[in-house]
């Protein structure tokens, strides 16, 4: 049976009153954030955290406390739906360019590489925001190297940090690079669930992006058919569909008219057979601009 959350309390109890009042604050914070059971105000919790970073300063022995907080100053925005992006990246910034010496545990670290990577990648789909991609692959990558020294990971779990760092690279324009660590990702996939796996319907799409986004189209229709033929195993109408039109748009672009309008009528006729009117409405539209192009000097 599982457990009742804990509403935990934090009272606005202002600046420590010295190192020791200051040291207990930040344990006990740390404590609460560490309980997966604890309820807490989001609110409450920064309030109480940014007043013992003010009391830390930049005083150097208090730097091990001063960590802490601005890691969990990043991880509760993170978490919480109320706070903005740069809420969390600001601490974590700062904690980042405190690195060097940092004993705390390599779990902890990976941790906040991850929350940092999460909310870049958040933040780049705002605008003016678009360089987050970069540095949320730089830090999806870092947290995966640190993963691999660690036996609480388990290597499905590592290949899911490197499928979202591939994913950043690609948003960030850097699609050799995307493609060389999506290709590592499928290696490691087809090790693990054998290559016929519907996990593996991510990262292959991934492939034929990057492939695609390199000029490199021809190249990227095995990787479609894969996936295609992996949905048709599982009767996934909505991936089978997709892969259709993919495999259309790509035929078209490859200058081959009578394939493409083939993939998209096969589309339809999926769509009427499974009867769903929303994606068949789409598909139709997209047969009929697909006409459109075609009959374009």
């Amino acid at each position: 049976m599982a457990e009742e959350p804990m509403v935990v309390a934090i009272e606005d109890a202002g600046q420590p009153s010295g190192e020791t009042d200051f040291r207990t604050r930040v344990e006990r914070m740390r404590a609460t954030l560490d309980d997966a059971n604890a309820r807490f105000s989001a609110s409450a919790a920064v309030a109480e955290l940014n007043a013992l970073r003010a009391y830390a300063g930049t005083r150097p022995e208090l730097l091990p406390e001063r960590r802490e907080i601005l890691s969990m100053i990043g991880a509760i925005a993170s978490r919480s739906s109320l706070m903005e992006f740069e809420d969390g990246l600001e601490p974590l910034r700062e904690l980042m360019i405190l690195g060097e010496g940092d004993t705390r545990s390599p779990k902890r670290r990976l941790n906040d590489h991850y929350t940092y990577a999460e909310l870049a990648a958040g933040q780049a789909w705002l605008p003016g925001h678009s360089g987050g991609h970069a540095l949320a692959a730089e830090h999806y990558g870092l947290a995966a190297a640190l993963a691999d020294g660690l036996p609480d990971y388990t290597d499905d779990q590592r290949a899911g940090m490197r499928e979202k760092q591939a994913y950043e690279l690609h948003e960030a324009g850097r699609y050799e690079e995307a493609l060389a660590v999506n290709r590592d990702v499928l290696s490691e996939g087809e090790r693990l669930f054998g290559a016929e796996d519907a996990k593996l319907k991510t990262v292959l799409t991934n492939i034929a992006q990057n492939l695609h986004a390199m000029e490199r189209k021809a190249e990227a229709e095995p990787y479609l058919v894969r996936v295609q033929g992996i949905a048709e195993v599982g009767e996934d109408i909505e991936t089978v569909q997709d892969m259709l039109f993919q495999r259309g748009v790509l035929a078209f672009e490859l200058g081959q008219p009578a394939e493409a309008r083939a993939f998209m009528r096969e589309r339809i006729a999926r769509l009427e057979a499974a009867g769903d009117p929303e994606l068949l409405a789409t598909a139709k539209e997209d047969y009929a601009e697909l006409e459109r192009r075609l009959s374009k000097p």
